[in-house]
């Protein structure tokens, strides 16, 4: 018998899918820059994404740090920010949230025995 205490799964904790597709419209490629709206959007979506997926990847993995120095306020694209800068900065901050769901998922990922 399993005990009922047992960690709910990640994707019962974040929604995945969500954090995937927003990943992939970010960084379609072929795709010329979005609209400065779009790219504002995205980055309201990945931030969020990131900062849920900062609680579920170890602190000590180098991609936790990366993901937690591009949502800190200073980080963030302001009002003056070039609609250049704001594409680059949606796509670094996709790239980070694709490496926290990897580790994410990989921590989560049950470890049985190696036989």
């Amino acid at each position: 018998m399993t005990a009922s205490s047992e960690v709910p799964l990640l994707t019962d904790r974040v929604n995945v899918a969500s954090i995937e597709q927003t990943i992939t419209e970010a960084t379609c490629p072929g795709v010329a820059m979005p609209p400065r709206p779009t790219l504002v959007m995205h980055v309201a979506a990945l931030t969020a994404d990131v900062l849920m997926l900062l609680a579920e990847a170890s602190r000590e993995h180098p991609a936790h740090r990366r993901a937690q120095e591009l949502v800190r306020p200073r980080a963030q694209p302001c009002a003056h920010t070039t609609h250049y800068e704001l594409w680059q900065y949606t796509l670094t901050l996709a790239h980070a949230a694709q490496d926290l769901l990897d580790v994410a998922q990989q921590e989560a990922a049950p470890h049985g025995p190696e036989h």
